[in-house]
């Protein structure tokens, strides 16, 4: 077992005086009825019995940390209110409310920057995918759940772009930013055998091109792209430079970006920017995490909360983080697997139409879950018959057609300009040719034929594939032309609020941080944080609403006390023989 000796355990013991003790009865109320005090009371003994799975940032020397559970306190707050560390310390040393919800005594006040950066930067380094991290937004979100009897059985799913701490400014920018962390890496001997014309470019402060026409950014961008050229080469065979991150970006860039016209080893070489680069390329060699998608660079985030609670708040079940590149589609089935594996699998998922894909939809429904999702379909017009028109029996296969003809029986074929091979149900030719509305059926026509051939002119059997897969989509497609489904499904564009709410509340859609384990880190405390609010107002309004109903109570329970202790005073004068009219 490792001896992790500067690490010392938090005491979970509250303050017998507390910063509480220091105001007035009013102000010591209102902070009873504030989110501080379920902070308090709630978080932070989860977070005290986390503590133990931090040990491993802190090494055998060096001085006692920091309590681990009142910085991850902090760094939840940091993010419930989108402030820089220097707001947050401020704000942890000014704020009664932020020093009772951590439950710190006045020597407990005052935490240094480097102590908050410090922890940061050992929790990226140690757990880069975040995990510890993962472990508290789990076991808040499980009781808050619980606290608050929120049913998991329907969730909806959506995901929003997030960008961290850089500046995407075109081509020219990302080629001379990569350029210049490459030749900043650099010691004196490297330094000494870059060629003349790149020192001189370094040297001088780099222009861009506003106000420069097609021909002269083309030319500027191609003598960036013989620059990143001409080092990769020069230095090719420096294996300790080769291994750094400054040249496999530049690696990376070149790949990305550029192409040879010639012979690649040649220094010589023709050297052309790429009209178009495609894929998870470098947007910043600040971020080489960050990728570009259909909403633009930097990142997507994955957001899964539960719905159709009634009354209740609504809490976010599971989130996930990715580069922008990577599409929407399958997403899905990761998501579930977490939901599973933590207790709070759906009955129904509802998602927008960005996520099924007809192999994905298929393994959902194997877990039992209804996805309630837009499939990608072009639309039918209405005089065209689709699969869902057809009768199928239990085992998936047809049993008539929609004008009631029966299939002379089923094999397995070739799909349509596909060499995939796949059940098709067979059909009398003689029927289908005869049938009136052969031109509006998805069956195929005989393979066998001249070309020009009308389909009433074709000589043999029609077929219809029957795949699983197609009839799901076409199943899921005219379900989703009722009413019945639409209304169901409105309930999905709820999420849109929540992403609005992390974004406009907590900052998530503009970061402070880069590289994907801060990027992480803070998007998971941005999430817990949110669920917090969710359950401190949740508990307030039940707080009002139970004191609101027990209010008559009291009041007739007090009277009840005045009415028997005026019973009482009356019999003892009457036992003294006094005579002693009271009033009521």
């Amino acid at each position: 077992m490792l001896d992790y000796g500067m690490y010392k355990r938090t005491s979970p013991q509250q303050k017998l005086f507390g910063v509480e003790t220091q105001v007035s009865p009013s102000l010591r109320s209102r902070l009873a009825s504030s989110w501080a005090h379920l902070f308090k009371c709630e978080v932070l003994p989860i977070l005290f019995r986390k503590e133990d799975d931090y040990a491993m940032l802190y090494g055998t020397t060096g001085r006692p940390n920091f309590s681990v559970a009142r910085l991850l306190g902090l760094c939840l707050l940091q993010e419930w209110n989108d402030l820089s560390d220097q707001e947050t310390l401020d704000t942890f040393s000014f704020d009664i409310r932020w020093r009772y919800a951590l439950d710190v005594d006045d020597e407990e006040d005052y935490l240094s920057r480097r102590s908050l950066v410090e922890f940061r930067r050992r929790l990226a380094a140690n757990d880069p995918e975040m995990k510890l991290v993962r472990g508290v937004f789990d076991s808040i979100r499980d009781s808050a759940l619980n606290r608050l009897g929120v049913s998991v059985s329907n969730q909806r799913l959506d995901s929003t772009h997030i960008i961290s701490n850089i500046r995407v400014r075109g081509r020219f920018a990302l080629f001379t930013n990569t350029l210049t962390v490459f030749l900043k890496s650099l010691n004196e001997e490297q330094y000494s055998r870059v060629p003349e014309a790149i020192l001189e470019w370094h040297a001088q402060e780099p222009e861009g091109w506003f106000g420069l026409g097609p021909a002269e950014q083309k030319i500027k961008l191609e003598e960036l792209a013989q620059h990143l050229y001409t080092l990769i080469l020069l230095f090719e065979n420096d294996d300790e430079l080769t291994s750094s991150e400054p040249y496999q970006l530049l690696k990376r860039l070149f790949s990305e970006q550029c192409e040879c016209t010639t012979d690649a080893h040649e220094p010589s070489s023709k050297i052309q920017v790429k009209k178009k680069s495609e894929g998870a390329t470098l947007q910043s060699p600040y971020d080489p995490d960050a990728s570009c998608g259909h909403k633009g660079p930097g990142y997507s985030l994955h957001v899964t909360e539960t719905c159709n609670n009634a009354e209740k708040t609504e809490i976010i079940t599971d989130y996930e983080v990715h580069g922008a590149a990577r599409s929407d589609i399958g997403k899905a089935l990761s998501v579930i697997e977490r939901l599973d594996a933590a207790g709070c699998k759906p009955e129904t998922l509802f998602a927008d139409g960005g996520y099924p894909s007809v192999p994905s939809v298929l393994k959902v429904k194997e877990q039992d879950i209804e996805f309630m999702t837009p499939v990608n379909r072009s639309r039918l017009s209405d005089d065209v018959v689709g699969r869902d028109q057809f009768h199928f029996n239990e085992e998936g296969v047809v049993t008539q057609c929609p004008m009631g003809h029966k299939p002379v029986g089923h094999r397995v074929l070739s799909g349509n300009n596909s060499t995939r091979r796949s059940l098709h149900a067979i059909f009398d030719g003689d029927l289908c040719r005869a049938c009136t509305i052969l031109d509006q059926c998805p069956v195929r026509a005989p393979n066998h034929r001249t070309k020009g051939c009308q389909t009433r002119d074709t000589v043999g059997d029609f077929r219809l594939e029957i795949t699983p897969a197609i009839r799901l989509r076409d199943h899921m497609y005219a379900l989703q032309q009722t009413t019945a489904w639409k209304d169901r499904y409105k309930i999905r564009a709820g999420i849109e609020a929540t992403n609005s709410e992390l974004k406009r509340a907590h900052g998530i859609g503009r970061l402070r941080v880069r590289r994907m384990a801060k990027v992480c880190f803070a998007v998971a405390c941005k999430v817990i944080a949110c669920n917090i609010k969710r359950w401190a107002k949740a508990h307030m309004s039940l707080k009002r609403t139970l004191r609101g109903c027990l209010s008559p109570f009291r009041v007739c329970v007090k009277l009840w006390f005045d009415l028997i202790g005026v019973c009482l005073f009356k019999k003892r004068v009457l036992d003294s023989g006094n005579t002693i009219v009271v009033t009521i």
